[in-house]
C-alpha cells in the first residue's frame, strides 16, 4: 500500500470515528433529557398527606355562596360548582377568564388564584373555596400481596401507616411479613426501609409503623419455601400451558367425534 493510500485510509477512519462519536453523544444527550434530578418524576409534586395538591386525574370543585348568583352577570360561575377534571395540560376552565394552569397548586393556592382572576372581572368580591377530589394519589404494592399494582390512597384513608397498608392490600400464604420493604422513590435520595410487620403484629411494638406517603412502594418478599414454590411455578408454567393446549385440542376432537357419531376410541387415537 502506498503512503498516499495509507494516509487516506487513516483519514477515512478518523472521519468515521468522529461521526460515530457524534451520533453516540447526540443519542446520550437525548436520553439524558428524559431523566430528572429529583422527585418522583411527575410534573406535580407535593406532600398530599400534609396538604392536598392538584395532580393529574384529580377533579376540582369550587364552593361559591348562593348570594353570588343573584347578580345575573355572575351566572356562568355556577359551572365552577360542578366537578371539573384536570385537562392533560394541567389546566381547568374558569368562566370569564379561560383556561388556567392549576397543576401542583394546593387548595388554598387554587382559591387565592381564582379569587384574584375573578376580581378583575366583577365589581364585587367573589368568595371562592376550592376542594380537590379524585383518586390520583396512589401507592404501589408488589410481591406476595393480594392487591398488586396501583393502590389508591383514598382506599387507605388519611394518616395511613405501613401496618394499615399491609392489612389493606393483604398478603399471600407465601409472604414473608418479617421483611416487608418500604421504598420511598426519589431520583436523588431514594429511601429503603425494611420493616418486621410480623413482629409488630405479635408484639404490638409500633416503633417502625411508618406513615405512608404518596408514591411509596411496598414490596413483600416470599419466604424461602415461597421462593422455591415460585421458582417451580415458573419452570412448570410452559409445561402446564402445553398440556392445557393438548387437552384442549383433544376435547375439541372428542366433541366432534361425539357429534358425528364416531366415538370408537377416537379420543385415545389422537
Amino acid at each position: 500500500m502506498t503512503p498516499n493510500r495509507t494516509a487516506l485510509s487513516f483519514l477515512l477512519l478518523a472521519i468515521l470515528g468522529c461521526l460515530l462519536t457524534s451520533c453516540s453523544n447526540y443519542e446520550e444527550k437525548r436520553l439524558r433529557e428524559l431523566f430528572h434530578e429529583k422527585g418522583f418524576g411527575s410534573r406535580a409534586e407535593g406532600d398530599a398527606v400534609v396538604e392536598n395538591y392538584v395532580a393529574g386525574g384529580d377533579s376540582i370543585v369550587f364552593l361559591i355562596p348562593a348570594s353570588t348568583f343573584l347578580d345575573p352577570s355572575a351566572a356562568e360561575l355556577a359551572r365552577l360548582t360542578a366537578p371539573q377534571s384536570i385537562a392533560i395540560d394541567g389546566k381547568i376552565l374558569i368562566p370569564y377568564v379561560g383556561p388556567v394552569q392549576v397543576l401542583g397548586l394546593t387548595e388554598a393556592q387554587l382559591a387565592t388564584l381564582v379569587k384574584g382572576l375573578l376580581q378583575g372581572v366583577f365589581q364585587f368580591e367573589v368568595d371562592v373555596q376550592a376542594r380537590i377530589v379524585g383518586e390520583s394519589k396512589n401507592i404501589y404494592a408488589f410481591g406476595e400481596v393480594g392487591a398488586k399494582g396501583i393502590v389508591p390512597m383514598a382506599l387507605l384513608g388519611a394518616d395511613c401507616t405501613i401496618l394499615k397498608a399491609v392489612a389493606r392490600i393483604r398478603w399471600t400464604p407465601l409472604a414473608n411479613l418479617s421483611r416487608v420493604q418500604l421504598i420511598r422513590p426519589d431520583a436523588e435520595h431514594p429511601l429503603h426501609v425494611e420493616v418486621d410487620v410480623y413482629h409488630m403484629i405479635m408484639s404490638g411494638n409500633t416503633q417502625r409503623n411508618i406513615r405512608i406517603r404518596e408514591n411509596d412502594i411496598i414490596y413483600i418478599p416470599p419466604t424461602f419455601l415461597g421462593m422455591v414454590s415460585r421458582l417451580l411455578e415458573r419452570i412448570l408454567t410452559p409445561v402446564s400451558v402445553a398440556v392445557q393446549t393438548i387437552l384442549g385440542f383433544a376435547q375439541i376432537r372428542f366433541g366432534w367425534d361425539v357429534a358425528s357419531g364416531q366415538t370408537n376410541s377416537s379420543f385415545f387415537r389422537f
